[in-house]
């Protein structure tokens, strides 16, 4: 007796749905066979250059976030400096370097400087974005300028090498000790702040420094 079984000879696997057996070589759903390797390269290359531009884009956007609350930590430094000076009736000392800038306070009991706050262009794990120092501290220039004139005044060479200084007094004037930028205290100081991501083309953020304590803020100066 011959057992029951597919003849494999004139057969390939039935569609168990139908009950009709499949030709040979012509398998149910023989149209949707899948991608093919080529098309499984075509569409993870395109992915892969859709990840590129959007972690690009992500990392323009973070850069800017963080040049954006640089400069507004800078800009609210300098008001606290003027008032921690008045308040407690004593110097504070505005530090300025190339990536930060930094607030100590004269402590009269022991005659040392007490830091009192601090602003930098650095991640939360330390490491610098000013790659290539895309976005430095120009440093200071002595003067003030209206807003009419401000698009017209010059910009220090490049990035603030040596620290500057800028001192608080208790009565509220500030001057230059040092004489790096300025030998007439109280005359007014801007403070610039470079952003050099277009090469060629730098954009400027100044804040100007009043006699009497007031600081205005500008952008996007060429």
């Amino acid at each position: 007796m011959k057992s029951l079984r597919t003849d494999r000879i004139g057969y390939g696997s039935a569609d168990p749905s139908l009950g009709v057996p499949a030709r040979r070589g012509q398998g149910w759903g023989r149209g949707d066979r899948g991608f093919s390797i080529i098309e499984l390269m075509v569409v993870l290359a395109v992915v892969g250059a859709l990840a590129v531009v959007a972690a690009a884009g992500f990392r323009r956007n973070e850069f800017a976030n963080q040049r954006t609350r640089f400069i507004a930590d800078v800009e609210g430094m300098l008001v606290q400096a003027r008032n921690a000076a008045v308040d407690r009736q004593t110097r504070v000392r505005v530090s300025v370097d190339a990536t930060s800038v930094t607030l100590t306070a004269f402590d009269t009991a022991d005659d040392t400087w007490r830091p009192l706050n601090r602003a930098a262009l650095e991640n939360p794990n330390g490491s610098l974005v000013t790659v290539n120092d895309a976005v430095c501290l120009y440093g200071f220039t002595p003067g003030v300028q209206a807003p009419s004139q401000a698009s017209a005044v010059s910009p220090p060479a490049d990035c603030v090498g040596e620290p500057q200084l800028l001192v608080f007094e208790s009565d509220g004037r500030f001057s230059d000790p040092d004489a790096t930028f300025s030998a007439v205290p109280n005359a007014g100081a801007t403070l610039w702040i470079a952003d050099r991501t277009i090469p060629g083309a730098p954009k400027y953020t100044i804040l100007q420094i009043f006699p009497g304590g007031l600081i205005r803020k500008f952008d996007q100066l060429d």
